[in-house]
C-alpha cells in the first residue's frame, strides 16, 4: 500500500496514469514523451515505481518497452476518490 501512495505523489506519474487510462492494452513508453515532457530515461523510471506499485505491467517487445495498467477500473475509481477530497 506504501509503494501505491509513493507511487501517487508524483504529479508526472498521475498524468502518465490518466494516459493509460483512455489506452486499450500495451502502449509503448516512446508515446508518453510529451505527456511530461522529461528524458526517456526519466519516464522509464516513473514507470518503474508504477510498476513497484503494482499499477501497471510491463513488457520489452524488441527494443521497445511497453506497459499497461493492471486494473483500469481501479485506477479510475481512485481518481474519482481523489476529485471528491
Amino acid at each position: 500500500m506504501q509503494d501505491k501512495f509513493k507511487a501517487l505523489s508524483s504529479g508526472p506519474r498521475i498524468k502518465l496514469l490518466k494516459e493509460l487510462i483512455d489506452k486499450d492494452g500495451y502502449t509503448c513508453i516512446c508515446e508518453f514523451d510529451d505527456v511530461i515532457d522529461k528524458d526517456r530515461s526519466v519516464i522509464y523510471r516513473h514507470f518503474k515505481t508504477l510498476e513497484k506499485a503494482d499499477m501497471i505491467k510491463t513488457r520489452k517487445r524488441g527494443k521497445k518497452i511497453e506497459c499497461k495498467l493492471k486494473n483500469p477500473d481501479k485506477i479510475q475509481e481512485l481518481f474519482d476518490l481523489i476529485k471528491e477530497v
